[in-house]
């Protein structure tokens, strides 16, 4: 399969559906077509766009996401589908019954892979650090002394600098990390419902508002690739959003990373980790299974001065 993220960002585009084709028109004349077998997610992150119900329903039946972002990058609204998998029934009804203790020991391997990722991500990009790794061993379970908000603190500001303020709101570099986001919540939500789970049942996030709170607490270990990206971007070109950097931030769906099993990519292993919080709640054990190494391939060489 084909993980391709497509992203209608032009004002004025027009999607609609064609024989089992994506097709993207502006003022009625034809921009480009894309078999839908082939996409992951499909962005809209232009202002003024439009697209056809007849799309929408069979990017639902082939349970690919539909993201709608805001000015700002930020994703306000996803499409999935209700039901792709026959034990969808069974899955939910072990998510409603999953014991807090449950819910809490998968959370402390969340935040545990979480930390770990962004000591990595922090040693590819600056240098590595100390601090980080000692904290991991600090997260109980449920992260009762949010041992997570602590890394978070340490690690935005050794990545990127004292003046940097991770806000969703605020454009520049938070603006890249939203739309890198946004593709990574699509895939991870679309590995949830593809394994039966409810993306609207989370283990930790409860936001009332939020109906993918579950694919927001899966996501976290994988935070930190979307993050090492935009460091990359950052340097090389600044920290506007660019054509380019959604190019480049749209094929981290193919990045590599390393398992107990060996390299996979990063769609695969969301599929994989989506799966194993499946087994998890149907068993009552906190078995997740998530990559060993996020960065298992050199970053991109800088070039000389």
């Amino acid at each position: 399969m084909i993980h391709r993220v497509v992203d209608i960002q032009e004002p004025g585009q027009h999607a609609h559906l064609e024989r089992g084709f994506l097709v993207v028109s502006k003022e009625h004349e034809e921009i480009g077509r894309v078999p839908l077998d082939d996409i992951a997610a499909l962005i809209f992150s232009g202002q003024g766009n439009s697209v056809s119900t007849n799309l929408l329903a069979e990017l639902s039946a082939r349970s690919i996401c539909a993201i709608f972002c805001s000015a700002n990058q930020h994703p306000q609204a996803m499409l999935l589908p209700y039901d792709t998998h026959h034990l969808h029934r069974t899955r939910l009804a072990a998510q409603i019954a999953a014991t807090e203790p449950l819910r809490k020991r998968l959370w402390q391997k969340i935040v545990r892979a979480k930390i770990s990722g962004q000591a990595a991500s922090l040693a590819r990009c600056k240098q590595p650090d100390a601090f980080l790794p000692v904290l991991v061993a600090r997260v109980g379970s449920g992260d009762p002394e949010n041992v997570e908000a602590q890394a978070a603190r340490h690690y935005w500001t050794a990545l990127f600098g004292e003046s940097f303020t991770r806000d969703q709101g605020r454009p520049g570099l938070n603006s890249l990390l939203n739309y890198g986001y946004a593709i990574l919540r699509a895939a991870t939500a679309r590995s949830l419902v593809a394994s039966g789970l409810y993306p609207a049942l989370g283990l930790h996030h409860r936001n009332q508002a939020n109906a993918f709170v579950l694919a927001d607490d899966l996501m976290e270990p994988f935070r930190p690739i979307v993050d090492a990206t935009v460091f990359d971007l950052w340097e090389a070109e600044g920290a506007e959003l660019t054509t380019a950097g959604k190019r480049r931030l749209s094929r981290l769906l193919v990045a590599d990373l390393a398992t107990d099993d060996g390299f996979t990519i990063l769609a695969t292993a969301l599929h994989t980790a989506a799966q194993s919080l499946a087994r998890s709640l149907i068993e009552q054990t906190p078995e997740l299974i998530l990559p060993v190494d996020l960065f298992p391939v050199a970053p991109p060489a800088k070039p000389e001065s």
